[in-house]
């Protein structure tokens, strides 16, 4: 029985060692240094003989190509427009502080929206009080038709992208940027509902999650390679990480208006955050206001040499930071990574959790960043878990958020159905 388990165990190990191989050797394999944009090493694979712009060959320390795809923009550094037209023309103008200007979608739905130039930005508060209706929702990934129709359909915005909900809340749980292709877009419009919802006396708090941050940072790990090329020629550098860190610099709007945004906030009896908090931050006694602070501190750049105590570490690293921590959705995929990679990460406890709860003054925590297959309130109903699956039609029924009246939290979605969870 014994030799016949290891002959099994071979068998499978010679299978997988030469189905990798093979894949190799016809389908190719690339290392990228994402940092300065060169291929640390490429095999096209045979395949390429058959595919055409795949170049067939090895090649070492040779630059990676990205190019431009139509129409994106505008990017606004200091007083000058940058613009991507449908030729793939960088066209530069300049723009004056208070301007008007087109953010162009080019779908059926919606060809553009007007965003006007905000002539400043503050830093968002750390705590709010608990508005009569409010709006979540959670990894949008550069996905704005997902995103329009989502916003439309729950009578939040209307047909022209305008802000219609007059003193409600709409909170963005983090990852908006990264992945999909019209990541501009949907910042702008976020951008532009920030201005509106303020002036009609509701509110839009954008939590920024790790990929909103890695991008400031200038890690392209997840960003299109139009977006790359972009920002190559705008900023003039060649360096993937130097290049997009400037796209998102303090010199650029956009960039300037995402420094203002929080990691975390606490809004009536709910804490929002990406990833999540755990039993480390409460038994460190990190306030909201703190991390806050630390992460503000370090938008656009990482920490020189070491963290300058247990509270950045804490905030800044990628296991245990509000935008990167897994232990409130340790789900079978997540324990094993964290187990091939040896570290040590348990799932936190529904003790852990009420004690976080109670040091935070919280009744719920509501995140993001783990995929869930729907929207679901886990640890007793006190983890609401938004990041699914977004659905890239209008009105697919896929795309979905929630929302909290008094005491009651709904799953909603882009066709308008309301369930109680």
């Amino acid at each position: 029985m014994k030799n016949k388990f290891w002959k099994i165990l071979r068998g499978i190990i010679i299978l997988s060692a030469g189905y990798f191989v093979f894949t190799t050797l016809y389908f190719g394999y690339t290392d990228v240094d994402e940092k300065k944009g060169v291929y640390s090493f490429y095999w096209s694979g045979l395949d390429a003989l058959f595919i055409k712009n795949k170049e067939f060959g090895i090649h070492k320390n040779k630059m990676v190509t990205t190019e431009l795809e139509g129409i994106d923009g505008p990017y606004i550094i200091g007083n000058k427009t940058y613009r991507i037209d449908q030729q793939n023309r960088l066209i530069e103008s300049n723009i004056a502080p208070g301007s008007t200007f087109p953010v162009l979608v080019n779908h059926d739905d919606i060809k553009s929206f007007v965003v006007t130039l905000n002539p400043s930005h503050r830093n968002q508060d750390d705590n709010y009080e608990m508005p009569k209706k409010l709006i979540a929702i959670s990894d949008i990934e550069g996905n704005f038709v997902g995103f329009y129709s989502f916003l439309k359909a729950n009578k939040i915005i209307d047909k022209d992208c305008n802000w219609i909900f007059g003193d409600g809340h709409l909170v963005l749980n983090g990852d908006f940027v990264d992945r999909g292709d019209q990541v501009t877009q949907v910042l702008w419009l976020i951008y532009k509902l920030d201005q509106q919802a303020e002036q009609a006396g509701g509110k839009v708090h954008y939590i920024l999650g790790n990929h909103d941050i890695m991008m400031m940072h200038g890690n392209v790990s997840y960003a299109d390679f139009k977006y790359i090329e972009a920002a190559k020629q705008i900023s003039k550098k060649s360096d993937w990480d130097n290049a997009m860190r400037f796209l998102y610099s303090p010199q650029s709007e956009l960039g300037r208006w995402m420094r203002t945004k929080n990691i975390i906030e606490r809004i009536g009896p709910a804490i929002f955050v990406h990833a999540g908090l755990n039993s480390k931050h409460a038994a460190e006694k990190i306030d909201i206001e703190t991390f806050n602070r630390i992460a503000r501190k370090y938008y656009g750049s990482y920490p020189s040499k070491t963290y300058a105590d247990a509270k950045e570490q804490l905030t800044l690293n990628s296991i245990t930071s509000p935008y990167w921590d897994r232990r409130l959705a340790m789900d079978f995929k997540n324990k094993t990574m964290f187990f091939i990679n040896r570290i040590p990460v348990k799932a936190t406890t529904q003790e852990e959790l009420n004690t976080i709860l109670a040091y935070y003054e919280a009744s719920h925590i509501v995140i993001g960043h783990s995929v869930v297959s729907d929207i679901t309130a886990d640890y007793q109903g006190k983890v609401i878990k938004i990041d699914i699956k977004h659905g890239h039609k209008m009105n697919s029924g896929s795309t979905k958020g929630i929302m909290m009246e008094g005491n009651d939290i709904f799953k909603i979605d882009d066709k308008r159905s309301i369930i109680k969870l």
